[in-house]
């Protein structure tokens, strides 16, 4: 995803396969209980790791490469689950830029879930990894757009190997569960699905506003976590993440010096069915805390614009902010089918406007999957957002106008408007062409507005 600001784990979130919840001395790979009857754009922490497609679902469901003449049933047996998917984005813009492009990028990964009851005895013991690869250019970067929030979300990050995540996770009971090792922040919280090729609408919002510090998929950093609570009625959930500039530059970096503090963040979610709803939802707040805190992006320590004064940056600057993630199930064609449905979607993020670039974000939408019955498969989706530029950017660049009588600019929000249709040629390929609108590109007025058609298709395997 974004290189900058952000990136959350590119996928075509999930063609409708049941999703369901291990229990105490259950399988985690073989789910054995009833479906899990949420919102299918909300993306819990049981939902599947990155990838085109559900790779947790109830029996083995393997992609086009099939189980290789049984050798996939058979580890899975034995509590080995192996699944990989190939994600490709392209891009053109048909209004906006200087000239008109396609671009393409993609990511390759591959991952393993294994079950330590069934490997080694270990009741409630979860291990995964997962192996990712990106590479392609992006239209945003090559046209030089200047928005806030980028038309491919799967691009940057560098385009190199990464472990993007090596962790093991333990669960003590039906309400309590920790998970430690190296780990991408957004496996876990401010869970949303990643359907829209918009950055604006994909995946985990707090990293696409103040990725300087919280690295989103497919960065991984020593962290632990711990929910009390689960996913069919609700959990409080804290987790510490390692900050450490070295795992943007090196994919598989084990060194823990260097790092520049550490990321707290607390998140409490319920899934209640509301009135007059008839299907229940999802509800998330959270907030975080960067422990070192960082300089500030544009006053100098004598309160100056740094573009016009230079000097040295404000220290110490808090880093932190609130977030919530509201997804409800409106409609179903099948009351008794949870696979098609009609989701509605209300995310809000604000941050601190000294120490990011982008200090607010509210989008919403709705996703409808199975919407035609000939094509059970297929979805269509709807977003409208918008990014506002920070604040502190607003008061430097007013300063500096009155410091030398220039006359730049005041940035304010960049909306966004996102439409596509998702058309499954088999469970396990998808082709979503999309039609993506930006007004005041970057927050200013004036600018030229952005069409963008692009294409998000992926195959699992």
């Amino acid at each position: 995803m974004a290189s900058a600001p952000g990136a959350e784990p590119p996928t075509l979130s999930t063609i409708p396969r049941l999703r369901r919840l291990s229990r105490p001395g259950r399988s985690a790979l073989g789910r054995a209980n009833t479906p899990l009857a949420r919102p299918s754009t909300a993306a819990g922490v049981n939902t599947a790791p990155a990838g085109s497609l559900d790779t947790q679902s109830a029996a083995p469901q393997w992609g086009v490469l099939g189980n290789f003449g049984g050798v996939r049933d058979d580890l899975f047996r034995a509590g080995i689950r192996m699944d990989g998917s190939f994600d490709y984005q392209t891009s053109t813009n048909i209004q906006g830029g200087p000239y008109q492009s396609l671009r393409g990028a993609g990511q390759l990964a591959v991952r393993s879930t294994v079950d330590m009851d069934r490997l080694a005895g270990l009741t409630g013991g979860t291990f995964n990894v997962t192996l990712t690869y990106r590479f392609g250019r992006g239209l945003t970067a090559d046209q030089h757009f200047g928005v806030l929030q980028q038309t491919e979300e799967i691009f940057g990050r560098g385009r190199f190997p990464r472990l993007t995540q090596l962790s093991y996770t333990q669960r003590f009971g039906e309400f309590v569960d920790l998970k430690f090792g190296r780990l991408p922040v957004s496996s876990d919280f401010a869970g949303f699905a990643c359907e829209f090729q918009n950055l604006t609408f994909c995946g985990n919002q707090p990293g696409n506003l103040v990725g300087n510090y919280w690295y989103n998929w497919p960065i991984s950093q020593y962290a632990a976590r711990l929910r009390l609570g689960n996913t069919d009625t609700g959990y409080l959930m804290a987790g510490v993440y390692q900050v450490n500039p070295r795992d943007l530059e090196d994919g598989f970096n084990f060194d823990p010096s260097g790092a520049a503090g550490a990321l707290a963040i607390v998140e409490a979610a319920a899934f209640p069915t509301l009135p007059p709803f008839a299907y229940r939802g999802s509800y998330t707040v959270g907030a975080w805390y960067q422990t070192r805190g960082g300089p500030d992006l544009f006053l100098n320590r004598e309160g100056l614009p740094l573009a016009v004064a230079g000097g040295v940056p404000l220290a110490d600057r808090e880093r932190s902010g609130l977030y919530g993630v509201a997804v409800q199930e409106l409609y179903r064609p099948d009351p008794a089918n949870p696979l098609a449905s009609l989701s509605a979607f209300v995310r809000v993020t604000m941050a601190n406007s000294s120490t990011s670039f982008i200090d607010r974000q509210e989008t919403i939408g709705f996703v409808y999957k199975g919407f035609w019955a000939a094509r059970p498969l297929d979805w269509i989706g709807f977003g409208i957002g918008q990014s506002h530029a920070s604040h502190g950017l607003a008061q430097s660049i007013q300063r500096a106008n009155l410091l030398d009588g220039g006359v730049r600019p005041i940035p304010g929000y960049e909306r966004v408007l996102e439409v596509f249709y998702s058309l499954a040629l088999s469970p396990d390929v998808v082709v979503r062409p999309n039609i993506q609108f930006i007004n005041r590109p970057g927050g200013f007025g004036g600018r030229t507005d952005i069409l963008v058609f692009g294409v998000k298709s992926g195959v699992t395997f």
